[in-house]
């Protein structure tokens, strides 16, 4: 089965510290090894990453929304950007303005 990344943007509606980092990567899937989660300096906006497999782009897109409604329970806030991507090509969704 194809491997792809998988990327959730969050803008938490609490403001994030390095403390707050931490708890969200005990919190937010402590058994994937691939999952790296970062916040943007001087902005609420959280940041994850991860690997998976799929049958295709669609399916890593809608695995990508799961990871995306989990980080959402842990870290409430609203979910901007969700994408998933290979070494060829990728897919977004964006939420509305």
């Amino acid at each position: 089965m194809p491997s792809f990344t998988l990327s959730v943007a969050l803008r938490s509606s609490t403001p994030l510290d390095d403390d707050a980092i931490d708890r969200l990567r005990g919190a937010l899937r402590p058994g994937d090894p691939e999952l790296r989660v970062w916040r943007e300096p001087d902005r609420a906006v959280l940041r994850i990453a991860t690997e998976c497999e799929a049958a295709d782009l669609d399916s890593a897109l809608a695995l990508g929304k799961e990871l995306a409604d989990e980080a959402n329970e842990v870290c409430p806030g609203r979910v901007f950007e969700v994408a998933a991507m290979d070494d060829e090509d990728s897919q977004v969704w964006r939420s509305g303005p």
